[in-house]
Protein backbone atom coordinates (compact mmCIF):
# COMPACT_ATOMS: atom_id res chain seq x y z
CA UNK A 1 0.00 0.00 0.00
CA UNK A 2 2.74 2.61 0.82
CA UNK A 3 4.36 1.84 -2.54
CA UNK A 4 1.04 2.39 -4.31
CA UNK A 5 0.59 5.71 -2.49
CA UNK A 6 4.10 6.80 -3.54
CA UNK A 7 3.31 5.96 -7.17
CA UNK A 8 0.05 7.90 -6.93
CA UNK A 9 1.86 10.91 -5.49
CA UNK A 10 4.37 10.70 -8.32
CA UNK A 11 1.60 10.88 -10.92
CA UNK A 12 0.00 13.79 -9.11
CA UNK A 13 3.35 15.59 -8.98
CA UNK A 14 3.97 15.00 -12.70
CA UNK A 15 0.49 16.21 -13.58
CA UNK A 16 0.68 19.34 -11.43
CA UNK A 17 4.09 20.31 -12.83
CA UNK A 18 3.07 19.75 -16.45
CA UNK A 19 -0.21 21.65 -16.03
CA UNK A 20 1.62 24.56 -14.44
CA UNK A 21 4.50 24.82 -16.90
CA UNK A 22 2.50 24.17 -20.07
CA UNK A 23 -0.56 26.11 -18.86
CA UNK A 24 -2.85 23.26 -19.89
CA UNK A 25 -6.62 23.57 -20.03
CA UNK A 26 -7.61 20.43 -18.12
CA UNK A 27 -5.44 17.51 -17.08
CA UNK A 28 -3.16 15.12 -18.95
CA UNK A 29 -5.22 11.94 -19.45
CA UNK A 30 -3.90 8.56 -18.27
CA UNK A 31 -5.03 5.62 -20.45
CA UNK A 32 -4.54 1.86 -20.25
CA UNK A 33 -5.97 -1.10 -22.17
CA UNK A 34 -6.50 -4.26 -20.12
CA UNK A 35 -8.13 -7.71 -20.20
CA UNK A 36 -10.33 -7.06 -17.14
CA UNK A 37 -11.97 -3.91 -15.75
CA UNK A 38 -10.17 -2.14 -12.91
CA UNK A 39 -11.98 -3.12 -9.72
CA UNK A 40 -12.14 0.30 -8.08
CA UNK A 41 -13.04 2.30 -11.21
CA UNK A 42 -16.54 3.47 -11.99
CA UNK A 43 -18.01 1.91 -15.13
CA UNK A 44 -18.78 4.19 -18.05
CA UNK A 45 -22.59 4.14 -18.12
CA UNK A 46 -23.58 4.93 -21.71
CA UNK A 47 -22.37 4.34 -25.23
CA UNK A 48 -20.07 7.01 -26.63
CA UNK A 49 -17.04 7.63 -28.80
CA UNK A 50 -13.50 7.48 -27.44
CA UNK A 51 -12.90 11.14 -28.31
CA UNK A 52 -15.78 12.02 -25.95
CA UNK A 53 -14.25 9.84 -23.23
CA UNK A 54 -10.86 11.54 -23.56
CA UNK A 55 -12.54 14.92 -23.06
CA UNK A 56 -14.46 13.63 -20.03
CA UNK A 57 -11.28 12.37 -18.35
CA UNK A 58 -9.45 15.56 -19.27
CA UNK A 59 -12.02 17.48 -17.26
CA UNK A 60 -11.84 15.19 -14.22
CA UNK A 61 -13.76 11.92 -14.74
CA UNK A 62 -12.25 8.55 -13.75
CA UNK A 63 -13.77 5.43 -15.32
CA UNK A 64 -13.34 2.12 -17.15
CA UNK A 65 -15.11 1.22 -20.37
CA UNK A 66 -15.67 -2.02 -22.27
CA UNK A 67 -15.29 -2.24 -26.02
CA UNK A 68 -19.03 -2.88 -26.25
CA UNK A 69 -19.72 0.68 -25.04
CA UNK A 70 -17.74 2.28 -27.87
CA UNK A 71 -20.14 3.26 -30.65
CA UNK A 72 -17.56 4.33 -33.24
CA UNK A 73 -14.80 2.38 -34.97
CA UNK A 74 -12.46 3.24 -32.11
CA UNK A 75 -13.02 -0.10 -30.43
CA UNK A 76 -11.61 -1.88 -33.46
CA UNK A 77 -8.83 0.68 -33.84
CA UNK A 78 -7.68 -0.17 -30.29
CA UNK A 79 -8.39 -3.89 -30.45
CA UNK A 80 -10.96 -3.78 -27.63
CA UNK A 81 -14.08 -4.74 -29.62
CA UNK A 82 -15.95 -4.46 -32.89
CA UNK A 83 -18.26 -1.56 -33.66
CA UNK A 84 -21.93 -2.25 -32.92
CA UNK A 85 -23.11 0.31 -35.44
CA UNK A 86 -22.82 0.91 -39.17
CA UNK A 87 -20.09 -0.69 -41.24
CA UNK A 88 -16.97 1.41 -40.68
CA UNK A 89 -16.12 1.69 -44.38
CA UNK A 90 -19.64 2.90 -45.20
CA UNK A 91 -19.51 5.35 -42.29
CA UNK A 92 -16.22 6.89 -43.44
CA UNK A 93 -17.62 7.44 -46.94
CA UNK A 94 -21.33 8.16 -46.48
CA UNK A 95 -21.72 9.54 -42.95
CA UNK A 96 -18.42 11.13 -41.91
CA UNK A 97 -17.40 11.97 -45.50
CA UNK A 98 -13.73 11.66 -44.56
CA UNK A 99 -12.76 9.65 -47.66
CA UNK A 100 -14.03 9.48 -51.24
CA UNK A 101 -14.67 5.76 -51.76
CA UNK A 102 -14.76 2.27 -50.30
CA UNK A 103 -11.23 1.67 -51.63
CA UNK A 104 -9.97 4.80 -49.88
CA UNK A 105 -11.74 3.71 -46.67
CA UNK A 106 -10.12 0.27 -46.82
CA UNK A 107 -6.67 1.79 -47.25
CA UNK A 108 -7.27 4.17 -44.33
CA UNK A 109 -8.43 1.33 -42.07
CA UNK A 110 -5.51 -0.89 -43.10
CA UNK A 111 -3.14 1.81 -41.82
CA UNK A 112 -5.04 2.02 -38.55
CA UNK A 113 -5.15 -1.76 -38.10
CA UNK A 114 -1.37 -2.05 -38.32
CA UNK A 115 -0.96 -0.23 -35.00
CA UNK A 116 -3.98 -1.64 -33.15
CA UNK A 117 -2.90 -3.28 -29.87
CA UNK A 118 -4.48 -6.59 -28.82
CA UNK A 119 -4.33 -6.43 -25.04
CA UNK A 120 -7.90 -6.88 -23.83
CA UNK A 121 -11.46 -5.66 -24.08
CA UNK A 122 -11.42 -2.79 -21.57
CA UNK A 123 -9.93 0.68 -21.48
CA UNK A 124 -9.41 2.89 -18.42
CA UNK A 125 -9.28 6.70 -18.38
CA UNK A 126 -8.40 9.16 -15.63
CA UNK A 127 -6.80 12.55 -15.13
CA UNK A 128 -3.14 11.66 -14.58
CA UNK A 129 -3.18 12.95 -11.00
CA UNK A 130 -6.08 10.62 -10.12
CA UNK A 131 -5.06 7.43 -11.95
CA UNK A 132 -5.09 4.40 -9.63
CA UNK A 133 -3.87 2.19 -12.48
CA UNK A 134 -0.54 2.24 -14.30
CA UNK A 135 -1.05 4.17 -17.55
CA UNK A 136 0.29 2.92 -20.84
CA UNK A 137 -0.01 6.32 -22.45
CA UNK A 138 -0.71 9.88 -21.30
CA UNK A 139 -2.70 12.11 -23.64
CA UNK A 140 -2.26 15.88 -23.78
CA UNK A 141 -4.76 18.10 -25.58
CA UNK A 142 -3.49 21.58 -26.32
CA UNK A 143 -2.43 24.19 -28.82
CA UNK A 144 0.36 23.55 -31.34
CA UNK A 145 2.65 25.63 -29.10
CA UNK A 146 1.93 23.44 -26.06
CA UNK A 147 2.28 20.21 -28.04
CA UNK A 148 5.55 21.43 -29.58
CA UNK A 149 6.94 22.04 -26.09
CA UNK A 150 6.10 18.46 -25.06
CA UNK A 151 7.86 17.07 -28.13
CA UNK A 152 10.96 19.16 -27.45
CA UNK A 153 10.98 18.25 -23.75
CA UNK A 154 10.91 14.57 -24.73
CA UNK A 155 13.74 15.10 -27.22
CA UNK A 156 15.86 17.32 -24.94
CA UNK A 157 18.07 14.50 -23.62
CA UNK A 158 18.50 12.49 -26.83
CA UNK A 159 18.12 15.14 -29.54
CA UNK A 160 15.80 12.77 -31.40
CA UNK A 161 12.26 13.72 -32.43
CA UNK A 162 10.82 10.22 -32.10
CA UNK A 163 7.15 10.71 -32.98
CA UNK A 164 4.54 9.36 -35.39
CA UNK A 165 1.44 11.02 -36.81
CA UNK A 166 -1.80 9.07 -36.99
CA UNK A 167 -5.53 9.60 -37.39
CA UNK A 168 -8.08 9.25 -35.93
CA UNK A 169 -7.34 10.38 -32.36
CA UNK A 170 -7.76 6.91 -30.83
CA UNK A 171 -5.30 5.37 -33.25
CA UNK A 172 -2.89 8.29 -33.31
CA UNK A 173 -2.49 9.02 -29.60
CA UNK A 174 -3.47 5.72 -27.92
CA UNK A 175 -2.82 2.76 -30.26
CA UNK A 176 0.37 4.04 -31.91
CA UNK A 177 2.20 4.98 -28.69
CA UNK A 178 1.31 1.61 -27.13
CA UNK A 179 2.41 -0.50 -30.08
CA UNK A 180 5.42 1.54 -31.27
CA UNK A 181 6.69 3.06 -28.02
CA UNK A 182 6.83 6.42 -29.81
CA UNK A 183 4.96 9.64 -29.15
CA UNK A 184 1.81 9.82 -31.27
CA UNK A 185 0.36 13.02 -32.72
CA UNK A 186 -3.20 13.62 -33.91
CA UNK A 187 -4.57 16.71 -35.63
CA UNK A 188 -8.11 15.63 -34.62
CA UNK A 189 -10.18 14.90 -37.71
CA UNK A 190 -13.54 16.60 -38.36
CA UNK A 191 -15.63 13.77 -36.88
CA UNK A 192 -13.51 13.65 -33.73
CA UNK A 193 -13.81 17.42 -33.31
CA UNK A 194 -17.57 17.30 -33.73
CA UNK A 195 -18.18 14.47 -31.23
CA UNK A 196 -15.58 15.57 -28.69
CA UNK A 197 -16.22 19.30 -29.08
CA UNK A 198 -12.53 20.10 -29.40
CA UNK A 199 -11.64 23.69 -30.14
CA UNK A 200 -10.30 24.66 -33.56
CA UNK A 201 -6.89 25.55 -32.12
CA UNK A 202 -6.44 22.21 -30.32
CA UNK A 203 -4.57 19.06 -31.28
CA UNK A 204 -3.43 16.05 -29.25
CA UNK A 205 -0.33 14.06 -28.41
CA UNK A 206 0.03 10.69 -26.70
CA UNK A 207 3.21 10.11 -24.67
CA UNK A 208 4.11 6.54 -23.65
CA UNK A 209 4.05 6.55 -19.85
CA UNK A 210 7.58 5.14 -19.73
CA UNK A 211 8.81 8.32 -21.45
CA UNK A 212 6.90 10.79 -19.30
CA UNK A 213 9.65 10.92 -16.67
CA UNK A 214 12.16 12.32 -19.16
CA UNK A 215 9.63 14.95 -20.24
CA UNK A 216 9.22 16.02 -16.61
CA UNK A 217 12.97 15.84 -15.87
CA UNK A 218 13.71 18.14 -18.82
CA UNK A 219 11.45 20.95 -17.62
CA UNK A 220 14.06 22.70 -15.46
CA UNK A 221 16.81 22.32 -18.07
CA UNK A 222 15.09 23.04 -21.38
CA UNK A 223 13.85 26.33 -22.85
CA UNK A 224 10.77 24.34 -23.85
CA UNK A 225 10.16 24.01 -20.11
CA UNK A 226 11.09 26.66 -17.56
CA UNK A 227 14.78 27.24 -18.37
CA UNK A 228 15.60 30.75 -19.53
CA UNK A 229 17.22 30.78 -23.00
CA UNK A 230 19.73 33.49 -22.05
CA UNK A 231 21.95 33.22 -25.11
CA UNK A 232 18.96 33.53 -27.45
CA UNK A 233 17.68 36.57 -25.58
CA UNK A 234 21.11 38.20 -25.76
CA UNK A 235 21.22 37.52 -29.51
CA UNK A 236 17.79 39.05 -30.02
CA UNK A 237 18.79 42.08 -27.99
CA UNK A 238 21.59 42.82 -30.49
CA UNK A 239 19.25 42.72 -33.51
CA UNK A 240 17.91 46.15 -34.53
CA UNK A 241 14.15 46.51 -33.94
CA UNK A 242 13.55 47.05 -37.67
CA UNK A 243 15.03 43.59 -38.41
CA UNK A 244 12.78 41.74 -35.97
CA UNK A 245 9.68 42.17 -38.10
Amino acid sequence: MPEQVDVQLGKASYSARLKEVLELDGSPVAVAIMPEPVRDLKKWRHKATLCIMVQSARMGAVFCCSGADVICGGGEHLGIGRSQGKNIEDSLVEVEKLVASQDAACRRLAQVKRVAPDQGGYIAFAPLERASFRPQVVIFVGTPFQISRILHLDAFETGEMDAVHGEPLCSGVIAAPITTGKIGISLLDMTCRAFGRYRAEEMAVGVPYSRLIRVVNSIELSSSGSARPDSLLRLLARIPASDKG
